[in-house]
């Protein structure tokens, strides 16, 4: 396929639901971070997720800090 063949992202159609491959990718990528997390939690580590705002980082004590220091 060349550059002008193709179809340009915002003209592509999307009813609101994702595809089959999409959603088995998804469930694939939180299986993979919950045992993650799982794992640090048992490890008694920390790791860094978002608070909507920022990193921060997560404790095993449920007790979070700003991961931006």
């Amino acid at each position: 396929m060349n550059a002008s063949s193709a179809t340009p992202i915002d003209t592509v159609e999307y009813d609101g639901q994702p595809s089959e491959f999409a959603r088995a990718g998804l469930q694939s990528l939180e299986g993979a971070v919950a045992e993650a997390i799982d794992r640090k939690r048992r490890l008694g580590q920390y790791w860094v997720g978002w608070d909507g705002k920022k990193p921060v980082k997560i404790y095993p004590e449920n007790s979070v800090d700003s991961a931006a220091e």
